[in-house]
């Protein structure tokens, strides 16, 4: 049941983007943003006191999500506020994507942000994110791991957690 209800809830927030695209397949830029969006509204983080959302999305990355539908959203009053991150600095994020990537900077960065209260996302098995997207037979979907969530003292729904195909919840010495 909660997972009908939060597939819902990606549907209404994609409703007008499908009904803008009539019966072609939805852009999987606007399904990076929507998935993107969905991390954020299910994942608690500790008080920050800001009043916006930033999301991080790494330098030459933009092309991968659309923007400027992720940017035009809120989350609980506070807007989503679209960063590229110079230098990979990522103190004032609380998202960071870092798309499909072989960079050795991004383990790096990663390595940085084991205990920072940032979620980190990734695609493709390289990027050892704490959320991997990944596109299978034209379908974007997603694995989730907990240990690393809690290191950085976020909290991830239990509704995010059903729609995941795996979730990592112990420490497998990795």
């Amino acid at each position: 049941m909660m997972r009908i209800r939060a597939l819902l809830l990606m549907a209404v927030w994609l409703l007008p983007i499908m009904h803008s695209q009539g019966e072609n397949a939805i852009p999987i830029t606007d399904m990076r943003a929507a998935y993107l969006y969905n991390f954020v509204v299910f994942t608690e983080w500790p008080e920050s006191g800001k009043d916006v959302i930033n999301v991080c999305i790494l330098p030459g990355q933009t092309h991968l999500v659309n923007v400027r539908l992720l940017a035009s959203k809120q989350v609980n009053g506070r807007p989503l506020r679209i960063i590229e991150p110079a230098n990979r600095d990522t103190g004032d994020c609380q998202i960071l994507y870092i798309g499909d990537t072989k960079s050795t900077d991004i383990r790096q960065t990663l390595t940085k942000l084991v205990n920072s209260p940032v979620l980190t996302v990734g695609e493709g098995s390289q990027s050892q994110a704490m959320i991997q997207m990944h596109v299978e037979n034209k379908r974007l979907g997603f694995d989730v791991d907990l240990v690393q969530s809690k290191r950085a003292n976020l909290s991830i729904s239990s509704k995010l957690l059903r729609l995941a195909k795996t979730v990592r919840k112990e420490d497998d010495g990795s």
